[in-house]
């Protein structure tokens, strides 16, 4: 991909809409090249262009996408503040003023972390959260700030040839993950599929360039039958009378790719690698940017449709109509798929107004207005300005470390989202993902906080069901019913959007102190059991190692779900590093924090094979401390440690109690009793056992009692660990209408 021919300064403000080159705006353009030439002094980029021509390259890209004067002042002094200028932000304000100080200063947060300042960045969790803070502060100043941002990442991304591969990396890698999605939240598709491009072509060296060949190797062919296509669809079009712009397009390398991936297909498998576009114009229409789209629109490309239709073959289920139904960031268009019997080629078809067109290019660019000297954005891109500020700030505050923040922005602002309905036919857009829990949520708060069950289709579903197009959903709720905790963890698959979880966090937030308090002590002492560390380290110890002064405060958090069990688990780590050598308390955490693969059988006193056998009152589990106790003519009795059995028999037997015992590490099954009480619903007992199966547990033997409007319902379930365990109860404990689940010992 070749380098951009850039403009020359009076070009570029020749390229600028009419109605922002005042006298004083242009004034101000010049002033800031001066400024930054000054301030730059030759200084060359790590790519090795100079930075004025690199802020040339921004303010172009600006230019295309048709901002103000203050945006174009921007480009040229986003980079101002960095070091090697001896600008300071008082600086800027004096020479340009308050509003693009700030703006200058926002983008100077983020260029304190980014490749600009440290290439060796790799596209870690914490350098994406850094960054998403500081996006999060650019956009609090001025959305323009972004769009700035945004340009600077393609013009790095066009001179990224030169860097070293580990700078290529980082930079490709903050892109995809962050930018790239970010233009397709605002609908600016001209900045996201050239970002996304260059990314895949760092990231992806190889396939990249294997993939450009062989779309070069056949461009000719396909080019001479996507020629034929225009003319006789432009013909077609012409005979209705209609006014429009045929072309025909290849469609971008990545998004190539991804359908490769995502379809497990080869390039020639890959049928509608070339498409149509159909740029309708209304008749007597001379306006220029946005307006309000009328009726009329609507018809032409209906029409056009037609047209399409009657000159090849449609094929089915490949229609989507996102005038009727516009995707989240607002782009609208009508989409189909043909198959020309002629030439064998399938055909992809897309049809628009200009005005249309100019939005799906240039996304919340399209509705900048000017009146007066003065720039305003619609209202509808302002909602979603709001919408992306909202997303940011519930990724930030979300610290689930079982999915990176980089994957929940990409789901969040991925194009894919889905249409279901409310009981009474309302339409609600959602990621395609969600849970009846996300609906919940969607509806309103309240109606999340009281779910208790979820009917979709009619038919009683589990709250970490993924809903479908088209399903019709509707939400169980009692005022009895609260969140729960595990609906805050993204692995556990309750709850699919960030700015569900941030709705449910902030429930508990809102929650007693005290009752926050008293459960975070009970997680954390859980926590210490579940390691068998309840006799090595305290409550203090880990509120210590977290950096917590208090302890009530390091437990509301806990309590909150601001803390979870892995950043506990987590600080024990930390403090393991911190023991000495000769520790008696190294070997234990070596076992319990990184356990080995053991060799068949239980260990008593060191030696594996003896004849042992579970205790039926406490059913120990790996990695539950254990002891064994002598039984004649039984072998050796495996119980807890914390066993009641056993703390009766060290006062009376204790010569018989061995305390030195270990699990080994054969992947064994234990059979756990469990009992499930519940109010009374059929379907209860299948749905348990589709979630065992589910997790590959063999289907146990049940039973039920039924008591009034409750139901118990006893199994043996067969598993490995105790995490094992503390899964499969956590998933019947949400299934709709249960009460409780406990291990306990039944007949």
């Amino acid at each position: 991909m070749t380098k951009t021919q850039l403009l020359s300064l009076p070009d570029l403000i020749e390229s600028m809409p009419a109605v922002a080159k005042s006298e004083m705006a242009v004034k101000q353009i010049l002033t800031a090249y001066a400024f930054a030439e000054n301030a730059h002094k030759g200084q060359l980029r790590p790519s090795g262009e100079p930075y004025i021509e690199h802020d040339m390259a921004v303010a172009q890209i600006i230019s295309e996408l048709k901002l103000d004067d203050t945006s174009m002042t921007l480009a040229l002094l986003h980079d101002i503040l960095l070091p090697h200028t001896g600008i300071t932000e008082a600086k800027v304000r004096h020479h340009f003023g308050k509003e693009i100080a700030g703006m200058v200063a926002g983008l100077d947060h983020i260029q304190s972390f980014t490749h600009e300042q440290s290439h060796q960045l790799n596209g870690s969790n914490k350098t994406l959260e850094t960054l998403r803070s500081a996006i999060l502060f650019t956009i609090e100043k001025d959305i323009r700030a972004l769009m700035v941002r945004l340009a600077d990442c393609l013009a790095d991304l066009r001179t990224a040839g030169k860097l070293e591969r580990s700078q290529q990396v980082a930079l490709a890698t903050e892109a995809q993950n962050l930018y790239a999605p970010l233009a397709n939240r605002l609908g600016i598709w001209q900045l996201k599929w050239e970002i996304e491009d260059l990314a895949f072509r760092f990231l992806e060296p190889t396939k990249y360039s294997e993939l450009a060949k062989s779309l070069a190797e056949k461009r000719a062919a396909r080019t001479r039958k996507i020629d034929i296509a225009v003319q006789k669809l432009r013909d077609a079009i012409a005979e209705k009378g209609i006014k429009a712009e045929v072309t025909g397009r290849s469609k971008h390398i990545y998004s190539i790719y991804r359908k490769m991936q995502r379809k497990e297909l080869d390039l020639d498998g890959i049928y509608d690698i070339q498409a149509l576009r159909v740029i309708v114009q209304p008749m007597g229409d001379k306006t220029q940017g946005a307006r309000q789209l009328t009726g009329e629109d609507y018809s032409l490309c209906y029409q056009v449709l037609g047209a399409v239709h009657s000159l090849w073959q449609p094929i089915p289920h490949e229609f989507d109509d996102y005038i009727a139904n516009p995707k989240a960031n607002g782009y609208k268009s009508l989409h189909t798929a043909v198959y020309d019997d002629e030439t064998g080629q399938r055909l992809e078809v897309q049809i628009r107004t200009r005005h249309m067109h100019e939005e799906a290019e240039r996304g919340v660019a399209a509705h900048w207005a000017y009146k007066e000297g003065e720039v305003t954005v619609s209202s509808a891109s302002q909602r979603r300005i709001m919408e992306l500020r909202e997303l940011l700030n519930d990724l930030l505050g979300d610290s689930d470390d079982n999915l990176t923040q980089a994957n929940r922005l990409e789901d969040e602002v991925s194009v894919n989202h889905i249409y279901v309905f409310t009981p009474k036919g309302e339409l609600v857009n959602l990621p395609d993902g969600s849970t009846p829990i996300d609906f919940a949520y969607q509806i309103h708060s309240e109606v999340g906080n009281h779910c208790q069950g979820a009917r979709v289709n009619q038919r009683m579903v589990t709250l970490d069901y993924k809903l479908r197009q088209g399903d019709k959903v509707e939400i169980i709720t009692s005022k009895r019913a609260k969140p729960s905790r595990d609906w805050m963890r993204a692995s556990l698959g309750y709850a699919f959007r960030a700015r569900t979880r941030s709705k449910i966090r902030q429930w508990f937030r809102e929650q007693k102190r005290d009752e926050n308090i008293a459960y975070g002590r009970e997680a954390v002492e859980r926590e210490l059991r579940r390691l068998g560390l309840q006799e090595s380290f305290t409550v203090a110890d880990i509120a210590q190692a977290l950096k917590f002064d208090d302890i009530d405060t390091f437990l509301a958090q806990v309590g909150f779900g601001d803390l979870t069990n892995a950043q506990i688990s987590g600080a024990l780590t930390l403090m393991k590093r911190d023991l000495r050598e000769d520790d008696e308390l190294r070997p234990l955490l070596e076992l319990k924090l990184h356990p080995p693969r053991r060799p068949k059988g239980l260990n008593v006193k060191g030696v594996s094979g003896l004849h042992t056998r579970m205790a039926g009152c406490c059913n120990p589990i790996p990695p539950e401390p254990i002891v064994g106790y002598i039984t004649r003519g039984q072998g050796i009795t495996i119980h807890r440690a914390d066993c009641q059995e056993v703390k009766a028999l060290l006062a009376t037997e204790k010569d018989r109690v061995i305390e030195d015992v270990d699990w080994g590490t054969e992947q064994e099954t234990h059979p756990i009793p469990i009992v499930v009480t519940a109010y009374r619903r059929s379907g209860l007992i299948d749905e348990m056992v589709s979630v065992l199966r589910g997790r590959g547990i063999a289907t146990p033997k049940t039973k039920s009692l039924t008591e009034g409007n409750l139901m118990r319902i006893y199994l043996v379930a067969e598993v490995a660990t105790i995490d094992d365990l503390e899964w499969l109860m956590k998933k019947f404990e949400n299934l709709p209408n249960v009460i409780e689940v406990r291990r306990q010992r039944w007949n």
